[in-house]
């Protein structure tokens, strides 16, 4: 996870690519659902006009990614990313940038690291 957040927040996405496995799943809740192969995952990412950069969080006793979220003079969480790493891969992503409405349901939300 820390090296998809090291990479993510340099916008290395070639890098991103390496990471995931060529028959990944990906799910972007309220959005898509497919192969990641068949998304433009990380083209929306650049097309964000919003400073942005992830972090890990402990969320409800699970770590996940965090997307951090620049406000006036801090990063504030925003959304959450699951990834499940099978081996050297990353085979599957949930990511719920487009449900920013999930981080106020989290109940418990300690943030671990953000780079």
């Amino acid at each position: 996870m820390k090296l998809y957040i090291e990479r993510f927040n340099r916008r290395d996405w070639d890098g991103l690519r390496e990471l995931i496995s060529a028959d990944a799943r990906l799910r972007i809740a309220d959005a898509f659902r497919g192969r990641f192969a068949d998304s433009p995952y990380f083209s929306n990412y650049e097309r964000w006009s919003m400073p942005r950069k992830l972090g890990l969080a402990d969320v409800e006793d699970e770590t996940v990614v965090v997307v951090l979220r620049r406000d006036v003079d801090t990063f504030t969480p925003y959304s959450f990313v699951r990834l499940h790493v099978s081996g050297q891969h990353i085979d599957r992503i949930v990511d719920y940038s487009h449900c920013p409405w999930i981080v106020p349901l989290a109940e418990d939300v300690v943030r671990v690291h953000a780079s």
